[in-house]
């Protein structure tokens, strides 16, 4: 690693042995970066491995949090960072090549970006391919549909972030010192922290976008009606409630559209975990606050697959 790194990348890792190694692989063999990974309380053998591989890769910098959550962990490697740019990866997704490249010219051209974040791709636990990142936001591709470079948002940038999940942390990089100025992810938020820390940033400074899908983030199955669905629904419905009013003042429609979203992606959810039904009450219910062809054409879809099982059982 050279003396003074142009990029720290942090990874939190809760007991990811099965993805970390891949993780890592993804970030190629630049000399230039450092590599915080941080063990937020892992059981599986993540510590000694991460010890293991730092002592033939000096960009490797093992780190460790008392297991409170990616909030913590991540801030843990904020304040360890050395390099004026951070950027975040989750153990279990993946970089493509030219990702740190690409994105760190884009902070070249505009110095006075507050964080800058690029197209992905979306994977099932199967390897099954997702629908793909910007593309389900529908108002944001619209708008951005020429673009084929890196640029800079518009002044609206939170109310574009607020009403559509553009931002996957996996592909974000940001300034270290102004995520050290706003006091980096609040741990207060166990779910969402990543939503508000974008929301935050965006009211500092300018926000830049690569177009381009140079991530790869794993989309786990989570129980439609267990615990941590719950969890983040609540906090997801704080963060849009914090920030309701500053994202009105920039876009007035940007409530309705966000309400819309966040009901979207719990209709995702559910689809993934085989409640095909609910899916389609759910983007029924997100056609109703903002009216969309996609949504109705998606309920459609849910509500076909939902009632093949059913025929099928009658045909047997």
């Amino acid at each position: 690693m050279s003396a003074t790194p142009r990029l720290s990348v942090v990874i939190p890792a809760r007991n990811a042995l099965r993805w970390l190694p891949g993780a890592i692989a993804s970030l190629g063999g630049r000399a230039d970066i450092e590599v915080l990974v941080v063990d937020d309380g892992s059981t599986d053998g993540t510590g000694d491995y991460l010890r293991s591989i730092a002592r033939s890769d000096s960009r490797i910098r093992p780190l460790a949090s008392g297991g409170e959550g990616p909030a913590a962990a991540r801030n843990r490697g904020i304040e360890a960072a050395q390099a004026p740019l951070i950027a975040f990866l989750d153990a279990d997704d993946r970089w493509r090549r030219g990702k740190i490249a690409a994105q760190l010219e884009l902070h070249r051209l505009y110095p006075d970006l507050a964080f800058s974040f690029t197209d992905h791709r979306r994977f099932a636990e199967d390897g099954a391919a997702l629908a793909g990142g910007l593309a389900r936001c529908a108002a944001f591709a619209a708008r951005h549909a020429m673009r084929r470079e890196g640029f800079v948002l518009d002044r609206d940038a939170q109310a574009q972030i607020y009403a559509e999940p553009v931002v996957a942390t996996s592909t974000v990089m940001a300034s270290t010192a102004l995520l050290r100025a706003v006091g980096g992810f609040n741990e207060q938020l166990r779910r969402a922290e990543d939503w508000d820390l974008w929301l935050h940033l965006a009211a500092c400074g300018p926000v830049g976008c690569l177009p381009q899908p140079l991530s790869d983030r794993l989309v786990r199955v989570i129980d439609p009606d267990g615990h941590e669905t719950w969890l983040r629904r609540v906090a997801r419905r704080q963060v849009a409630e914090a920030y309701a009013a500053p994202a009105r003042m920039l876009d007035q429609d940007a409530p309705r559209a966000c309400r819309s979203n966040q009901l979207a992606l719990e209709a995702d959810g559910a689809a993934l975990a085989g409640r095909r039904m609910q899916a389609a009450l759910l983007r029924l219910s997100a056609f109703a606050s903002q009216p969309r062809r996609e949504t109705a054409r998606a309920a459609a879809l849910d509500l076909f697959r939902g009632r093949q099982p059913a025929l099928a059982q009658r045909g047997a």
